[in-house]
């Protein structure tokens, strides 16, 4: 089941995160984020179990899917594939936009498989000086 996350929710969400960023808490404060007008956060659950998430932003016609992140147990079970097309389902806006390092690649072929493509490379972008792929995907909504 797909809902949106409270306050209640936010220890799984922190814990979560931790598997995508050791500090994740610090880095994205998910406290104020739930409070806020312009975000909103949707949690997967199973069995009354948060086991992911999915974190986006609205500004404007633009979605932007700032971190998607799933237990790792349950990785490969379709929870990703799932949350975003909840968001593609749901989006007012005319398009939805995310960041992502080319060496993700099951995160890229998550995005590949729901229609979006690569529109700009941010060179150097991360610590590592690994690029940054802008990704995209137009909304229809009829």
């Amino acid at each position: 089941m797909i809902g949106k996350a409270c306050q209640q929710d936010l220890n799984d969400i922190n814990l979560i995160g931790l598997q995508i960023k050791p500090n994740f808490k610090n880095i994205y404060h998910m406290e104020d984020v739930l409070t806020q007008d312009y975000a909103c956060v949707y949690v997967y659950e199973e069995n009354n179990k948060i086991i992911g998430f999915i974190h986006t932003e609205y500004h404007y016609e633009i979605t932007d899917i700032i971190n998607i992140a799933i237990k790792e147990e349950y990785h490969h079970k379709h929870i990703g594939s799932k949350l975003l097309q909840y968001i593609i389902d749901n989006t007012k806006s005319d398009k939805i936009m995310l960041e992502v390092r080319p060496s993700n690649i099951n995160a890229i072929s998550l995005y590949n498989k729901f229609n979006f493509k690569e529109i700009y490379r941010r060179k150097h972008y991360y610590d590592n000086n690994e690029d940054a792929i802008i990704m995209e995907r137009i909304v229809k909504n009829e």
